[in-house]
């Protein structure tokens, strides 16, 4: 089950990546309610609803010099700043003559480049902070292969007024731009690779029940966190679609529209629970969703119903895992010039969290090319299908069991998405031709919880 879902995709590595934009019908993982495919940095950051200004300016060389500087690190040879801005980011290369004094793989000749990606104000704080925990985690944890953070900081306090990660380059390059040179042998050995890792987070359980993100503790220890999805309302959301201008009276913060509590939520129905309150709160103060609040006192009951023990044991009778989300080609790094082209990292883990094991891949991302033709998608489906031949090869067949819903969590996740589509669109403006179904499937799976 898809859900309706904006995202982006930016590979570091790659500055000619284009930017993507989606919005998928809830009900049917391939089916686009709308979506572009932009170079231009400008025209994606308002279909996403996040103006420039949410972005942070480009900065000087001297700026970042004294950055570094600032961090105990050497003063860089050079600094290559990135033209094309990630959704979320500014990214520059940091080129450093020797590995003196820095804590990163070193290039062939001996100097050293790191990735600095400087955030912008679109979700403060909790995306790097999560960032950082969770590749911590991954690093401590698994054999995943994931960059090794030199530095960080998740608040604004300090030399150039930004949150940033200052990372060790991967090296490589992404799967997704020679996906259709590679041979069906090394699209297997790939796939091999993945499942290993996925095999490893897996072996990772919550076993006391966890939905959550991570962070990092004063002292270094990681700790729970807030969830965090892209499909969050951001903080230029606030400004364009929930302030007065909207017509909306109420001051809204991203607190009062995503569930975000500091330290997560202990299951699969708390989680959901607080999100149908968010939904609800929305219903309630957004002018586009009055025709909706007669929904109001039905979503409430199902809220009861969902909090009732027999519920409660077949609803939360999931494995809680460590996924990645959103782990599609492009934030697949590999080596060609290497035998088999084996993967040298994963990228990208700032909306990454402990999650019930259906919703790994709530996007339906893992295995994808970037690529929006309907061969493409085939080729995704074909990828999948060896993927579950190879866990059943290795004998994982486990992971398979523990991303399946069964049909009670179907059901509840089937009025969850759809309530939040008819959420996430009507203030937006978008996708009226297809709200009255989706209100028609919410009522039938509340329904099926009807006492």
């Amino acid at each position: 089950m898809a859900d309706g879902r904006k995202y982006s995709v930016y590979n570091a590595y790659n500055t000619k990546t284009p930017f993507y934009y989606a919005l998928f019908d809830p009900g049917q993982p391939t089916k686009l309610i709308s979506s572009a495919c932009e170079t231009s940095p400008s025209l994606f950051t308002r279909r996403m609803g996040a103006p420039d200004s949410y972005l942070p300016p480009a900065l000087s060389a001297e700026t970042i010099t004294s950055l570094i500087l600032s961090l105990d690190l050497p003063a860089p040879s050079s600094i290559e700043p990135l033209q094309v801005k990630a959704a979320f980011h500014s990214i520059y290369l940091i080129h450093f003559a020797s590995a003196q004094g820095i804590t990163a793989r070193g290039n062939k000749d001996g100097t050293v480049t790191l990735v600095l990606r400087v955030s912008g104000r679109q979700l403060p704080g909790i995306k790097t902070r999560n960032e950082v925990g969770v590749m911590t985690w991954v690093g401590k944890h698994t054999s995943i292969p994931v960059p090794a953070i030199i530095r960080y900081d998740a608040t604004e306090n300090n030399v150039i007024g930004y949150e940033f990660t200052l990372l060790e380059k991967a090296s490589g390059i992404s799967v997704d731009q020679i996906y259709a040179t590679l041979s069906d042998e090394v699209k297997k050995q790939m796939v091999h690779q993945l499942t290993d890792y996925l095999i490893e987070l897996h072996a990772q359980p919550w076993h006391e029940g966890y939905v959550g993100g991570l962070t990092l503790t004063p002292t270094g220890e990681i700790a729970s966190g807030p969830p965090i999805d892209e499909n969050f309302w951001q903080t230029p959301d606030l400004d364009k679609f929930w302030s007065a201008s909207a017509g909306v009276k109420s001051t809204e913060t991203l607190e009062s529209l995503n569930p975000i509590p500091a330290e997560g939520f202990p299951s699969y129905t708390a989680y959901t629970n607080s999100c149908l309150e968010r939904y609800i709160h929305a219903i309630e103060v957004h002018p586009s969703l009055e025709p909706y609040r007669d929904l109001i006192p039905r979503i409430r009951e199902f809220m009861a119903q969902l909090r009732r023990p027999d519920n409660q044991a077949e609803l939360n009778r999931v494995a809680y895992i460590m996924a990645h989300k959103d782990m599609h080609f492009a934030n697949i790094m590999c080596d060609p010039d290497q035998p088999g082209c084996p993967i040298t990292a994963v990228l990208d883990w700032e909306f990454s969290g402990v999650v019930p094991g259906p919703r790994w891949n709530p996007p339906r991302a893992f295995l994808w090319n970037m690529k929006w033709d309907p061969d493409d998608k085939a080729e995704q489906t074909r990828m999948e299908q060896l993927f579950e031949q190879i866990c059943r090869e290795k004998g994982a067949e486990h992971i398979l069991e523990q991303t399946q819903l069964n049909a009670r969590q179907e059901m509840m996740q089937t009025a969850v998405n759809h309530i939040r589509a008819i959420v996430e669109v009507c203030p937006r403006g978008q996708a009226q031709d297809r709200v009255a179904h989706w209100r028609s499937v919410v009522e039938a799976a509340m329904e099926g919880f009807q006492a």
